[in-house]
């Protein structure tokens, strides 16, 4: 899995996919009252981080991997901001 930097897009979607489970684009892009482009972009990047999954039409999350993500961040937000 390669890093992510978060930002409010990407967590508004994966946090509607952990609501409402597989969704289209159209779908997270109409709820979130967003480009169609810009979710693409945004679900492409989670893509390539492994933290939403793709099947034909659909993405979904897996909360397993949001958390171990979540992990990672908190991790190297607390060695590159925070050092002891």
């Amino acid at each position: 899995m390669s890093s992510i930097l978060m930002n409010r897009t990407r967590s508004r979607i994966i946090r509607f996919l952990l609501r409402n489970g597989p969704s289209t684009c159209s779908q997270i892009g109409s709820e979130l009252h967003a480009a169609p482009s810009n979710i693409r972009r945004q679900l492409g990047l989670l893509l390539d981080a492994g933290l939403v999954q793709r099947s034909s039409t659909q993405f979904s999350v897996c909360a397993e991997q949001v958390l171990h993500h979540a992990g990672d961040l908190e991790a190297s937000f607390q060695v590159i901001v925070m050092p002891p």
